[in-house]
């Protein structure tokens, strides 16, 4: 046996709790309170103690508290009023503490020394004996399950840790009991299982349901000593239990006045839908658990008996399907200790004999009871909120399979300026200040910035005067040197082309915008007083005007068109609705994604009011086109069937 199994198999019984398969629990729990009951009694005997008792704790399936105490109540040398009262409750305390204390180390003596004060009727206050208590804990695979506690004689002098050491080693012998049950159990178990299997083994050797029922029967009556053993089984849509075999009978007499008493008895049994035994056990007076109707079963006694009987139901699937009826003699009533085996048989019986049975059918019967099982299922008044969902299920279905919703092409959108100007310096120079931010609203022509034209006046002044002077020279040389004076004229018309590249500079030094609309970039003022140059941009001026760019996935390209309209919703506002209209589209795919895409250009249909105030360039959304009708399940599964036509051809 595993040590995994232990925590399982050595756990302590539960009152409340009966298994179908095992011996009755009470006898369990009777078991485990006699070999307490000794073991405390052992223990007091060791350490001389005057009374003890044996403290579980809680779980589940019982409540913490005293379970067996020595002396019992009222015998010699018995102190009544030690497990009552507020000395009980201290004893209650003191195994509590042990119990849900921590494990000590190896080398440690594991419990506590304690005293308790039992108050004596008509004793002075402070004058009621004072005793020692020994406590220590009943451990099962390392599991604290209870503890010992022993109640020392009044005035006697503290055991040494000694003594501690020896409760604790005649306490292991609660675990090794809890072992010995387990055992005992799990051999119970595979004198059940092999029983039952011989059985199912010994009855499959039935050509048909029929002939298997009486081999069960046969088997039965042999194995339990039965004087008749009878199997009824559930027939017909009138679901009437009718007897199907009868231990020693081949040709059965359904009508026969012993196989009405029979069937009787089992309907009294069917319809309690419970074992019954009869005669009635003696505890059935004072449990009402245990009480049955047994009528048809004493008339069946009486007149074709006497006898003692059990009926037991037989089940497929928690359904009764039947039950199986057996006799004995009056004299030789069946043993409680074979009621779990017998229980066993009946709940292997029902499955293996139905199952037979159903395979028997034939193909029209098959199809028939397929039939009325699916109607009955269907319109049968079981499993209510089951066939409701279902209901909802296949309207949705129907729903979402024939009502038209419409067609949409679904598209990540970005919104761009139909008109946009990337503005540069006009030349190198210093910019000596800048007059607009990004946001500001400017006209065509509004002054955005001034290049420094101080060194752009020197360098005019400068080339003015050098032309001058070699206007001088080309007239001083006219008519006498032609060569110098064509190379003067040659300089001075180099001299005005310059010029007039600085007088350009100089009327270009206000950068100015070129369009109408919102700068969008160039927040340029702590560049004021840098050198700047034609190859960086200075602003970015955007119209009024929004064109919308759709990402259309190549799956959904076929179903886009010139004029096509949809809904543009953005993630500025995704609340409100723009309409759009295809103007334009890109003809060749783009990688975006991990997919191919087409851009596509659509142009906003709201035109005035502040449709355009609150559509800014750069913003994303989702845009739908409209595309015609389909319904939701072709929505759904459209794609799947477009993917399974794209990779299953050949």
């Amino acid at each position: 046996m595993s040590t995994g199994s232990t925590s399982q198999g050595a756990a302590l019984p539960a009152a409340e709790h009966q298994p179908a398969n095992l011996a009755p629990q009470s006898d369990r729990v009777a078991e485990l309170r006699g070999f307490l009951g000794e073991l405390v009694r052992a223990q007091a005997e060791l350490v001389g103690a005057v009374a003890g008792g044996v403290f579980l704790a809680g779980s589940a399936q019982r409540r913490a508290g005293l379970f067996v105490r020595w002396p019992e109540a009222g015998a010699p040398g018995d102190l009544p009023d030690l497990f009552r009262g507020p000395a009980l409750q201290r004893l209650e305390k003191i195994a509590g503490e042990v119990v849900a204390s921590p494990r000590q180390a190896d080398s440690q003596v594991a419990g506590r020394v304690d005293t308790v004060t039992v108050e004596t009727p008509g004793a002075l206050y402070g004058a009621e004996p004072v005793h020692r208590v020994l406590a220590t804990p009943l451990v099962a695979d390392g599991r604290v399950e209870g503890a010992s506690v022993m109640v020392m004689p009044a005035g006697a002098s503290v055991p040494g840790e000694r003594a501690l050491e020896l409760l604790a080693l005649m306490g292991a012998r609660f675990e090794a009991f809890l072992w010995r049950q387990h055992a005992m159990s799990e051999a119970q178990h595979r004198v059940l299982l092999r029983e039952t299997l011989e059985l199912l083994d010994a009855s499959q050797q039935g050509a048909d349901a029929r002939t298997m029922g009486s081999l069960m029967c046969h088997e039965i009556r042999r194995r339990f000593g039965c004087t008749r053993v009878s199997i009824g089984l559930i027939q017909g849509p009138a679901a009437v239990l009718k007897l199907a075999a009868i231990s020693g009978s081949e040709d059965l007499d359904k009508k026969g006045p012993a196989s009405e008493a029979i069937e009787a008895a089992m309907e009294e049994c069917a319809l309690q839908d419970i074992e019954v035994l009869y005669p009635e056990p003696p505890e059935a007076a004072t449990d009402p658990e245990q009480r049955r109707v047994s009528r048809a079963h004493d008339r069946l006694s009486q007149k074709y008996g006497p006898s003692s009987i059990i009926s037991l139901p037989l089940r497929v699937d928690g359904d009764l399907v039947g039950v199986v009826t057996m006799e004995r003699e009056a004299a030789d009533p069946f043993p409680p200790a074979a009621i779990p085996l017998l229980r066993l048989v009946a709940e292997f019986v029902g499955p293996a004999l139905w199952t037979r049975r159903l395979a028997d059918r034939g193909v029209l019967a098959v199809m028939k009871d397929r039939t009325l099982e699916v109607g009955s299922t269907i319109v049968g008044p079981r499993h209510t909120l089951v066939k409701l969902i279902c209901l909802l299920i296949f309207i949705v279905f129907a729903a979402g399979a024939l009502v038209p919703i419409p067609k949409r092409v679904t598209a990540d959108a970005e919104l761009k300026s139909s008109v946009a100007r990337t503005i540069v310096p006009p030349f190198t120079g210093v910019l000596e200040d800048v007059l607009v931010r990004p946001g500001d609203v400017v006209a065509e022509g509004d002054l955005l910035a001034q290049m420094e034209t101080g060194p752009v006046i020197l360098e005019l002044d400068e080339l003015l005067a050098r032309r001058a002077s070699l206007a001088l020279q080309r007239d001083a040389t006219l008519g006498r040197d032609e060569v110098n004076a064509e190379a003067a004229d040659l300089q001075i018309r180099e001299l005005e082309a310059s010029i007039a590249l600085m007088r350009d500079r100089l009327r270009r030094a206000e950068i100015r915008s070129p369009i109408a609309g919102t700068v969008s970039r160039g927040d340029l003022q702590d560049y004021v007083g840098a050198v700047i140059d034609p190859s960086q941009p200075l602003f970015e001026v955007v119209g009024r005007e929004r064109v919308v760019v759709l990402l259309v996935d190549e799956r959904d390209i076929g179903m886009v068109h010139r004029g096509q309209e949809g809904k543009l919703s953005s993630r500025a506002r995704p609340e409100d609705r723009v309409g759009i209209e295809v103007v334009r589209i890109n003809p060749v795919a783009e990688p975006e994604g991990g997919g191919n895409v087409y851009r596509v250009e659509a142009s906003i249909l709201e035109r005035g009011g502040d449709a355009l105030d609150w559509l800014r360039a750069g913003e994303t959304g989702i845009a739908r086109l409209r595309a015609g009708r389909t319904t939701a399940l072709g929505a759904l599964f459209g794609p799947m069937a477009d993917e399974l036509r794209l990779r299953l051809w050949w």
